[in-house]
């Protein structure tokens, strides 16, 4: 039976006898099954969404929405887009074509490729032939109070005739950053960010995703940047994550389906930021909503159409909603595979932008940004381990895993064979899985095991710098605030052909350097 039609079968029944499982008892058991191994994840089944299966494209619109802003001294029209200002417009902006018109053009062209190349729908007053607006913050507009020299912008809503409408307020400075006159030195990150805004306006707009703040800033980073990859304006060599995405990389412990990352008090933050939440953010880890890195490995595992179906099906949160077209034990693979191919930066396009980031953010010092106080941690994706009783290794308790959350511990080894050993006490929904580099760079993943011994083969596929790493993955999926809390125990035991734990220190995921 090949790996991948045994894999499938494996997610389906959960059965995990060919890793030869037997229960943990005092000590670690010595006589192991033998895991295979694969290089390549099964495809999934079951999810997949094309907007023009219920709706129409439509023409593009000839009419403005009047009636739901007061105050409006200027306008500029253009393609599917317009820009209004008050009477109070900052000088910089007043009245001015030349910022007006270049960012119009930037958003009709980028959202142009959105919906004629990607198949995004538009936004809502689009959908109901309005143009989109965007609205000029602090110029005496009835959206806000605000004097003509705040800054900022953001994705908004108006209401007209009790139905709410998305569009963007935005403040003089990122729309001066359009006039070729303008000066200033973050032009370029400003401009980019109207289009964030915008896209924000398109899943707002959608029936779906009402209460996954999380994904909301995640995906919208993700599909900007997916989208100047397709139509060439960033190369693949030229990939990045932003920089609040190394909280997903570097402190793999927090939780999938999470808005303010890891709280000063241990606590997590929820899937959705309105629900109550104690404890202050710490500094970096406060911001891991916007990572793009879980809806990039969707894309490459899962397809767009996946994420197509969030923002139109998705009532609830996203992996528990998941579960109803893809089934439990796809959302649990899913969540166990997207953890171990960011241990050993196996992301197909993105795979160079997660190794860029474990650098740029090594050793990045973490703490409180609040007022409640908690010792500070230092940036990295490995697991620290201590000696316990009978031989066991006891993860660190601080950085244990959350819902959704794993451990990645780097092993070394020797020899043409490794064991390992997981027990995850009276823990629910964990699962251990080996897996590594070779030096060529070939990823090789090892049958997951939900507790007892497993041994991998090493001889024809040595891993690079002699380092596997054991990846502790928690598969809650279906949140409730007793989760907040909850940080996910176990214990490892080393066996034959394993040399110890190797330094957490230490860039391992360099696989195609000499580190040690």
């Amino acid at each position: 039976m090949s790996v991948r039609n045994w894999f499938r079968i494996l997610c389906a029944v959960a059965a995990l006898a060919a890793c030869g499982k037997n229960p943990v008892e005092d000590t670690p058991v010595s006589q192991p099954g033998l895991a295979e191994t694969f290089s390549e994840w099964p495809a999934y089944q079951g999810i997949d969404y094309d907007f023009l299966e219920d709706y129409a494209m439509p023409a593009m619109p000839s009419k403005n929405m009047t009636g739901a802003v007061t105050g409006e001294a200027w306008r500029y029209d253009q393609g599917w887009f317009t820009f209004v200002q008050g009477k109070k417009a900052n000088a910089l902006v007043k009245g001015k074509e030349a910022s007006a018109k270049r960012m119009l053009e930037q958003l009709n062209e980028d959202f142009r490729y959105l919906r004629e190349e990607m198949g995004w729908l538009p936004d809502r007053n689009a959908m109901e032939g309005y143009r989109s607006t965007v609205y000029l913050y602090g110029s005496g507009l009835s959206t806000d109070n605000e004097p003509n020299t705040a800054t900022g912008g953001w994705q908004s809503s108006v209401f007209k005739d009790g139905k709410e409408y998305p569009m963007l307020l935005l403040s003089y400075y990122p729309v001066y950053c359009f006039d070729p006159a303008c000066e200033y030195s973050d032009k370029d990150y400003h401009t980019y960010n109207v289009t964030h805004e915008g896209i924000h306006c398109l899943f707002s707009s959608r029936p779906g995703g009402k209460k996954i703040s999380w994904f909301h800033e995640g995906c919208d980073v993700w599909l900007q940047r997916a989208m100047n990859i397709r139509r060439g304006t960033t190369k693949p060599a030229d990939i990045e994550f932003g920089w609040l995405a190394s909280g997903t990389v570097l402190a793999p412990f927090i939780p999938i389906e999470c808005y303010g990352g890891w709280k000063s008090d241990g606590s997590w933050g929820p899937p959705d930021w309105m629900i109550h939440s104690t404890g202050d953010n710490r500094n970096i880890l406060g911001g891991v909503q916007y990572s793009e890195v879980f809806p990039s490995f969707m894309e490459l595992s899962v397809g767009d159409g996946a994420i197509k179906w969030i923002w139109e099906h998705c009532q609830g949160y996203l992996l528990d909603a998941l579960s109803a077209p893809m089934g439990e034990d796809q959302v649990k693979r899913m969540i166990l595979e997207f953890r171990s191919r960011v241990a050993l930066c196996d992301l197909g396009i993105y795979s160079n932008a997660l190794k860029k980031l474990y650098n740029n953010y090594w050793n990045q010092k973490v703490e409180s940004e609040g007022s409640l106080k908690c010792n500070p941690w230092n940036m990295t994706p490995y697991a620290a381990t201590s000696a316990g009783e009978d031989g066991w290794l006891i993860p660190e308790e601080r950085t244990l895993p959350g819902w959704t959350g794993a451990n990645i511990i780097p092993i070394k080894v020797s020899g043409n064979k490794a064991t390992v050993t997981f027990d995850p006490g009276q823990e629910a929904d964990m699962v251990c899985q080996l897996c590594w580099r070779t030096s060529d760079g070939t990823p090789v993943y090892a049958e997951p095991f939900e507790s007892g011994s497993c041994t991998v083969i090493l001889q024809g596929k040595q891993p690079a710098n002699g380092v596997v790493f054991a990846v502790v993955c928690n598969r809650t999926y279906k949140y409730t605030s007793a989760l907040l809390k909850k940080h996910f125990s176990y214990r490892i035991a080393l066996g034959e052909g394993t040399d110890g734990t190797a330094p957490v220190t230490t860039k391992w995921f360099n696989y195609d350097q000499k580190v040690n």
